[in-house]
């Protein structure tokens, strides 16, 4: 039955439109807006935050990933800056031509314009009025569309026409349904039924209710202001003040959140110094600006809750309000508020949950880019003490090279045959500084080792979490340098060592050697040749034990394969001059053997053989013409210097020699019938000419052809060097007379005993001299 009446006042008081188009217009936002939109937006950012958790700060970019959201957001501050607020709007809002009450029809935001024939609602009015009221519903509840009451119970039809011409003009949301409660003076009924109704052109769902009561049928009265018959005791200045107070948070909220995308850009686009100093700075600067914007959270969040807490506590909870409790998710913890107050309450939520979202975005970036702020701190420092590892390496190294090597110890021990003293004593002194240096590197070693340890820490530390590999590519050479420095100043100081100990060695085996050497100097001229029996015997002996002497100097010692080339070009010449000394008393020693050989005297005489006689004469000759022709081949000119160079020459004096002695003995046995004193005279002066020429030869062979000998020059003195003139004379002309003259004259005197019966020995001997007077010339 009334469902009957009900339709029938619908079939005369209202026109139904059941075609929506919905109209789209440019509008602006308000303050609330923008904390939804940003919330949405950090969400956004949350979410490409913690994909990017785990990779590198390097490739997270929160900036760069979100363009679309920071354009979004400085177009936002923009109409912030130029759009409508409720500070701006609040005159118009005192007038009571239109508010909002935070009641709802299936979810969607109801927009009340109140019976207020008093003023005047214009075109003007009616847009500033709609484009801020429409933005304090959320997004969501904006998208579901508007109900708009319209209360025109004291007005005039005109009134109604202006404002639905308003709102077919200008609406920025969509449109559920409109309620009109149309004027009720008998006049305007009057003229509703004739012609009003039919004027008003509509687009949208228009009810037309002519009581409160069918307004009820509609819409819960619950979500209804006081005035339109509902419980909302909606009380417009205390919502312009809660309104006021939520915008000023929201604005804190914004310009805090513009300040932390300015920071996050900032430490995102930074160039990190190269410096250690540097680089604690910049950590040091944005901790601090990190700081502040904490500071600045934890301000605003308790602007917020202390906010909330007002809203809460002035309300006064009714039973009446129990279909309008508010979720949980909107942190109003189940309080039964009413619609205006539950509009606010979530409004401060949503603002206190977008500070949250900044906060948990603040810690986010701030843990990655700490992260990376510490992963270049530690790099810079892993250079750093490279840069000093590497410069105390190159100090020490440089002080193992300045020490004195093994050619500069040689050249300091180029006169060995001088006191060596001090140069030992040099080479000891260095050798305390290596092992001075050597303690200083094994330091370095360890510093060194210690550093590679920590570089290689880096690179696992970043691998185990598989970020990407921030300053491997400076990290891996440098250790590898390390490795290879270590290895180099190690072997340096081991080879330095190594010489110094080995020259040390030569110079001990040296000094052994120089004073053998001069020992058998000194025996080879203190023992002259004697032709008693006893002495020859006695030098023989002390010669030979001087050459077992050598044996104890273990000169195997010195022949070492890691000897390097200097030392060993050294040590050959030294078993040069060995062997040369060796060579000279071993000579000396066969001299003595054959004169140690006792000489059988005969009793009776005994003439020689004619043909051993010749072939002893020829023998004689032969070998005094081999030698003169050898003189005159090295000495052209009568001007002798050198003498007897090669092996084959030396072979022949020895003949020479053995010969001589052998024929003297035939001379002797020969010429027994001689008288005994002459023939003693002449045996001893004969045999004391050979030897004579014998040591002639062996000093022109062993020292003065020896002379000018490359190998042996360096160890000349320069005095000696230029004395070479005084020092030899004329001794190969010496040499060529006693050889090739006198010696054949005494062995012709020996080998005619008609010439020692005739004449007395020393006119025959004097006779020798004067016949070549002419070759003789005094100096």
């Amino acid at each position: 039955m009334m469902h009957n009446k009900k339709m029938d006042q619908l079939s005369e008081t209202s026109i139904l439109i059941n075609d929506k188009n919905q109209i789209q217009k440019k509008y602006s936002f308000t303050q609330l807006s923008i904390v939804r939109e940003e919330d949405d937006n950090q969400i956004i950012i949350n979410q490409e935050y913690e994909n990017d958790k785990q990779s590198d700060i390097s490739d997270f970019d929160i900036i760069e990933s979100n363009n679309d959201n920071i354009n979004e957001l400085n177009k936002e501050h923009i109409c912030q800056e130029t759009s409508l607020s409720v500070l701006s709007t609040a005159d118009l809002l005192r007038e009571r031509l239109a508010f909002i009450t935070g009641g709802t029809c299936n979810k969607s935001p109801i927009l009340t314009f109140p019976d207020n024939p008093q003023m005047e609602l214009t075109q003007d009015k009616y847009k500033k009025l709609v484009s801020y009221l429409t933005q304090v519903p959320s997004e969501n509840e904006r998208q579901l569309g508007f109900v708009i009451i319209i209360d025109r119970r004291s007005d005039r039809w005109m009134t109604v026409k202006s404002i639905m011409a308003y709102i077919e003009d200008y609406f920025p949301y969509s449109i559920q349904c409109i309620y009109l409660l149309r004027p009720n003076s008998w006049m305007q009924r009057a003229l509703s039924r004739i012609t009003i109704l039919n004027e008003i052109t509509c687009t949208h769902r228009l009810i037309v209710c002519r009581t409160l009561a069918e307004l009820h049928e509609y819409l819960d009265a619950s979500q209804l202001s006081k005035d339109l018959g509902g419980l909302i005791d909606f009380r417009l200045f205390e919502w312009i003040e809660r309104r006021a107070a939520i915008e000023k948070l929201t604005q804190s909220i914004h310009e805090l959140s513009e300040m932390l995308l300015v920071f996050i850009k900032q430490c995102d686009e930074i160039e990190f110094p190269n410096a250690v100093e540097s680089t604690q700075q910049l950590l040091l600067q944005h901790s601090t600006q990190k700081n502040e914007l904490e500071q600045e959270l934890r301000r605003i969040k308790t602007w917020g809750h202390s906010l909330l807490c007002i809203i809460r506590q002035q309300h006064k909870p009714s039973s009446s309000f129990h279909d309008n409790s508010i979720d949980e998710n909107n942190d109003i913890h189940n309080l039964i508020l009413s619609p205006d107050q539950a509009a606010h309450a979530r409004a401060c939520a949503n603002a206190l949950t977008h500070v949250d979202n900044s906060e948990s975005v603040l810690v986010q970036f701030w843990t990655l880019h700490e992260s990376r702020l510490n992963r270049c701190l530690a790099l810079r420092r892993f250079e750093q003490r490279f840069k000093e590892i590497q410069s105390n390496f190159i100090q020490l190294y440089n002080d193992i090279i300045q020490l004195p090597d093994l050619n500069t110890s040689l050249l300091l021990f180029e006169c060995y045959r001088s006191d060596n003293s001090n140069t030992r004593e040099e080479i000891d002194q260095t050798l305390i500084q290596v092992d001075d240096l050597s303690q200083r590197a094994q330091t370095m070693i360890s510093h060194a080792t210690l550093l590679a340890n920590d570089g290689l820490d880096l690179i696992m530390e970043q691998q185990k979490q598989k970020s990407t590999a921030y300053g491997i590519d400076s990290i891996e050479p440098k250790c590898q340098e390390l490795e290879e420095m270590k290895k180099k100043l190690t072997e340096q100081i081991d080879e330095k060592r190594h010489n110094l100990r080995l020259l040390r060695t030569y110079i001990d085996k040296l000094e052994l050697i120089n004073d053998w050497c001069t020992r058998g100097k000194d025996m080879l001229a203190m023992h002259p040749i004697h032709l008693s029996n006893d002495k020859a015997i006695r030098s023989l002996s002390e010669l030979e034990h001087f050459l077992g002497d050598l044996s104890t100097i273990n000169l195997d010692e010195l022949q070492h394969t890691l000897t390097p080339e200097p030392l060993r070009s050294m040590i050959i010449q030294v078993f040069n001059r060995v062997n040369d000394v060796r060579d000279l008393c071993e000579k000396r020693c066969e001299q003595l053997r054959r004169l140690a050989i006792p000489i059988n005297r005969p009793v009776q005489r005994v003439h020689p053989l004619p043909l051993q006689q010749s072939e002893s004469l020829n023998l004689i000759g032969t070998t005094t013409s081999i030698l003169q022709q050898q003189i005159n081949e090295y000495y052209p000119s009568s001007d002798i210097e050198h003498n007897l160079s090669s092996s084959s020459s030396s072979s022949s004096n020895n003949n020479n020699n053995n010969n001589n002695i052998i024929y003297s003995e035939c001379i002797i046995a020969h010429n027994a019938k001689m008288d005994k004193k002459q023939r003693h005279v002449v045996t001893e002066l004969l045999a004391t000419e050979q030897v004579y020429v014998e040591e002639l030869r062996i000093v022109i062979e062993g020292y003065m052809l020896k002379f000018d000998e490359p190998e042996r020059y360096r160890y000349l003195p320069p005095a000696i060097i230029q004395n070479k003139s005084i020092l030899f004379s004329n001794l190969p002309d010496i040499y060529a007379f006693h050889a090739t003259s006198f010696l054949r004259d005494l062995q012709q005197i020996y080998d005619d005993s008609s010439l020692i019966n005739t004449r007395s020995i020393g006119s025959t001997i004097a006779a020798c001299f004067i016949k070549r007077v002419s070759f003789f010339h005094i100096v």
